[in-house]
């Protein structure tokens, strides 16, 4: 046993047990026994020179308890000499290794060789970070830290269709997070020439491999091919390098779902008796005047870079006027047959824009943009309808009716004669008719899915019996049925937030609002019976409020 420090005052002697493990108090009654309490005890311990050792509360208690009756010696074991403990705990995905090292008491401090046999006993072998270990051992201590991390997994990116052509423009309705599209030139016609490439596919990427910190392979997963659409219109893949679209015909290039469309052009000076009616598979392009009493029909875009008078414009796509709209007729809510042959009417299943309109019908499945003024017109847009860009304070709209979904904007609404305007937002039956027909096409097209795992799972049971062209086949009608079902879970979502934006529809008055206004949100009517400055009209609670 090693040498005894005495304390005769207390009657308490310390010393190490013959291993040099254990930590031995000896007590030696005494005449006069001085009051000791546990804190006076470990500072003897100190001053013995033991503090550094690890010292057992339970056994100090009873140290204490027993001097303060006992008439004979004793020997307790009060403590130990302690090493540094090391343990190693991996993360649940066994991509990392972490440390923890508690501080010795009087024994050995950690050793790097006494960190690496706690990893090999964990089977840690890849990605081990030695100047951690270093890091940690030069503390003396650690907590959660990290000496091995595993490589990470790299899955593949999936292929895409890079689009080759600038300016190629969208046919579907784009409103920001207020309901409100960009006020914007619908622009020039694109237009392509034959073979001209028009997208490329990028292809998908394998990935790389991840590994852990045991030293197990993690597979990246490869992404996924992105293929183009069949039976794209006037485009094809190209015979020399089938990574190519290029357009089978001239003509004005559109995106469309998993590719692109080209749909042919035709270009006229002007529409008139001489050039006769026009109806076009295809995107018309009038440089001049559209004539009273003609009618012009395409399922793509009409461009007319003069004036439409009481003429009939129908487009599938966009209706773009570098001039303006000017019937020969005021526009009333039951007109003549006589004069309903002499006002403007414009049909089109996207956007229309205009510098101005006067006695006209305009009704777009987007949105209505004039420059400058509509007078006397009946307009109806499936969106917005914006008369004079936001902020100028010109565009105004004197009589008729403006109907939209979730706008009508213009920096003047009637005039100081007091000629009846309405202006109508918030109702549009079309979008819960177009939200049942996606919950349709998603039934449908889900049944179809299920048809086709069947088959691919049929055809991997038996793969002597099923021609290669035909497993290849299925799996392309697999990924296509995915595709469409991905865009129509999109469309329906943009669906749903559009009917949300439409409960928020505005009429907003940038400058001036005159009487003889009627202002209709939803089923709520305002009068507007004097002239007011600007605001804005909306639905609080239930009732149309003007702020």
């Amino acid at each position: 046993m090693a040498d005894e420090l005495p304390a005769r005052e207390l009657g308490v002697t310390f010393a190490l047990s013959e291993d040099g493990r254990k930590l031995l108090a000896r007590y030696t009654p005494v005449a006069e026994k001085i009051p000791l309490d546990p804190a006076a005890l470990r500072q003897e311990i100190a001053t013995q020179g033991f503090g550094q050792l690890f010292l057992i509360d339970a056994a100090l208690n009873l140290l204490i308890k027993q001097r303060a009756s006992a008439s004979e010696p004793f020997t307790l074991e009060i403590g130990e000499v302690r090493d540094a403990v090391v343990t190693v705990e991996l993360a649940a995905d066994k991509m990392a290794a972490y440390l923890d090292v508690t501080l010795p008491c009087g024994g050995q401090a950690v050793t790097v060789e006494q960190i690496r046999r706690a990893l090999a006993e964990k089977r840690v072998g890849y990605g081990i970070l030695d100047e951690a270990i270093e890091q940690a051992v030069a503390a003396g201590e650690a907590h959660r830290w990290p000496v091995a991390l595993g490589r990470e997994v790299v899955n593949g990116e999936d292929g895409k269709l890079q689009c080759l052509i600038e300016m190629v423009k969208q046919r579907h309705p784009h409103l920001d997070g207020r309901g409100v599209a960009d006020y914007r030139d619908l622009g020039g016609i694109v237009t392509v020439h034959q073979g001209e490439r028009l997208m490329q596919k990028i292809n998908p990427t394998p990935g790389a491999d991840g590994e852990n910190v045991l030293g197990q392979l993690i597979p990246a997963k490869p992404g996924k091919e992105a293929l183009f659409a069949p039976q794209l219109k006037g485009v094809m893949v190209d015979p020399q390098d089938p990574a190519y679209l290029i357009a089978e015909i001239p003509g004005q290039p559109l995106l469309a779902s998993n590719g692109m469309v080209v749909e042919p052009t035709v270009t006229l000076a002007r529409v008139d008796l001489t050039s006769g009616n026009i109806d076009f598979d295809g995107t018309v392009n009038i440089s001049g005047d559209v004539r009273a009493g003609m009618s012009v029909r395409a399922t793509g875009d009409i461009h007319v870079g003069g004036t439409v008078e009481a003429a009939i414009l129908e487009a599938g796509g966009n209706v773009v006027i570098q001039g303006g709209v000017i019937g020969h007729s005021e526009m009333h809510e039951h007109p003549a047959e006589a004069r309903k042959s002499m006002i403007a009417r414009v049909r089109c299943g996207a956007s229309f824009s205009a510098r101005f309109v006067e006695n006209a019908s305009i009704e777009v499945g987007d949105s209505i943009m004039v420059d400058e003024l509509v007078m006397q017109s009946e307009l109806a847009a499936v969106n917005q309808i914006l008369v004079g860009k936001p902020g100028s304070g010109r565009g105004r709209i004197i009589g008729g009716v403006a109907e939209a979904t979730f706008l009508v904007q213009a920096a003047t609404i009637g005039s100081p004669a007091g000629v009846k305007t309405r202006v109508i937002v918030g109702v549009n039956p079309y979008l819960h008719e177009k939200l049942r027909q996606a919950d349709r096409l998603l039934e449908d097209k889900h049944k179809e899915l299920d048809d086709v795992v069947k088959l691919i799972r049929f055809i991997e049971d038996h793969p002597d019996r099923i021609k290669p062209e035909i497993r290849q086949k299925a799996e392309n009608t697999f990924q296509a049925l995915l595709d469409v079902i991905e865009m129509t879970r999109q469309d329906k979502d943009e669906l749903a937030r559009q009917l949300e934006l439409s409960e928020e529809a505005r009429v907003v008055a940038e400058k001036v609002l005159f009487g003889n206004v009627q202002v209709k949100i939803g089923v709520k009517v305002f009068r507007v019976d004097l002239q007011r400055d600007r605001g804005t009209f909306s639905l609080r609670e239930g009732e149309i409020v003007f702020e």
